[in-house]
């Protein structure tokens, strides 16, 4: 399960709790003590009750050291399934910062939001994506002898379990992430649809207090328990986004507000080298204005200086790679928020320049816009 959660600067940093177990891809990985509780869980679950069933008549050891085994590996299934969500979000630019596995599943926490219906979907949808591959990978070796087959199979049923559960439209579950993707496309506000999908998934930790209420007077108190424990983290973090993005600024809010002032004014003969030195190394994911004799003539990014080889930034000038006027929407300061994402929709960019008039006052980005839109 992959909860989004933007990184705010603080002395403490809440989400590098537990132990660092090493990097992945680039990207830091931790272990929460609960993670070990869930480890324990299915160990004991397995070693007494489910292999025994499956394969009788086998020495005790041989079962706690298979449910050990299938519980190392089901830890490892969250972590591909939390690492899906990362390399998505990676392949858009979204920095993350940690992956956290801890009692619930895992968290990937990412640097910001998506900017994007499309960008949102495939981050989330890509989890229950990959835990659905694992299943039919396990499902596959279902048939190997004895215990091994019997943990495979217990494999492919968890990992379909998850892949299921993850696809529920509770805000934040990744389904619910991937229903705030469809609204967030056909209702064209990322504030709105994140309020509807956050009411959805208060709506569904609702319904998980109703199957645990069942579930205990059934005599499953421990399933009724467990469910109530998933029910209090949804409820919780979807009433989070909610109040979240019931805040911000409203959608015909002046453009200044979101402007990013004191933007350099990069000059078109600027070698690539240089540009990456002084600029684009301190804010890989900004665009700058691209200036010649006074007169804006293009904007740049770290996107186009990438598609040059390293070794020729040296000789290659700003000019050369530029995107020319006639590829960006020039906004001006009075513009409507919604104006202003409309004309960057259109354009299919993510920056543009700001003028007040003749004067050029700043850059604003789809990311900015988005959140308060």
């Amino acid at each position: 399960m992959a909860n989004f959660l933007r990184q705010t600067p603080a002395t403490f940093d809440p989400t590098a709790r537990g132990w660092r177990a090493g990097t992945l891809g680039g990207v830091e990985i931790r272990l929460d003590p609960s993670l070990f509780l869930i480890g324990a869980l299915v160990t004991f679950s397995l070693a007494v009750a489910v292999l025994p069933r499956e394969v009788p008549r086998l020495s005790p050891i041989a079962y706690w050291l298979f449910g050990a085994l299938a519980a190392v590996i089901f830890i490892l299934s969250i972590l591909w399934h939390e690492m899906a969500h990362a390399l998505m979000a990676l392949h858009y630019r979204i920095p993350v910062k940690r992956i956290v596995l801890h009692l619930f599943g895992g968290v990937a926490f990412i640097a910001r939001d998506p900017e994007r219906p499309a960008h949102e979907f495939w981050i989330a949808i890509l989890g229950p994506l990959s835990s659905l591959s694992l299943a039919l990978i396990f499902g596959a070796l279902g048939n190997l002898p004895d215990l091994t087959g019997a943990i495979c199979r217990w494999l492919a049923l968890i990992n379909l379990t998850l892949a299921i559960f993850n696809l529920l439209p509770g805000f934040p579950l990744d389904g619910g992430r991937v229903l705030r993707a469809a609204l967030w496309y056909f209702g064209g506000s990322y504030r709105k649809a994140t309020r509807q999908a956050s009411r959805v998934g208060q709506g569904m930790a609702a319904l998980f207090v109703f199957f645990a209420l069942l579930l205990f007077l059934e005599g499953f108190w421990f399933n009724a328990l467990w469910f109530v424990l998933i029910a209090s983290f949804l409820y919780g973090a979807a009433s989070l986004s909610y109040r979240m993005s019931a805040g911000g600024l409203p959608n015909e809010s002046p453009l200044y507000r979101v402007l990013r002032h004191n933007v350099p004014l990069i000059d078109a003969r600027l070698p690539l080298a240089l540009l990456a030195w002084r600029y684009l190394d301190h804010a890989p994911d900004q665009a700058f204005p691209v200036f010649h004799e006074g007169a804006l003539v293009g904007m740049v990014t770290a996107a186009q200086v990438e598609r040059v080889p390293r070794l020729e930034w040296g000789r290659v000038r700003v000019a050369d790679v530029m995107l020319p006027l006639t590829a960006f929407p020039i906004l001006f300061i009075t513009e409507p928020l919604e104006s202003a994402k409309a004309q960057l929709d259109a354009y299919n960019v993510d920056h543009a320049p700001v003028f007040d008039g003749v004067q050029f006052v700043g850059m604003v980005n789809r990311r900015d816009i988005v959140y308060r839109t």
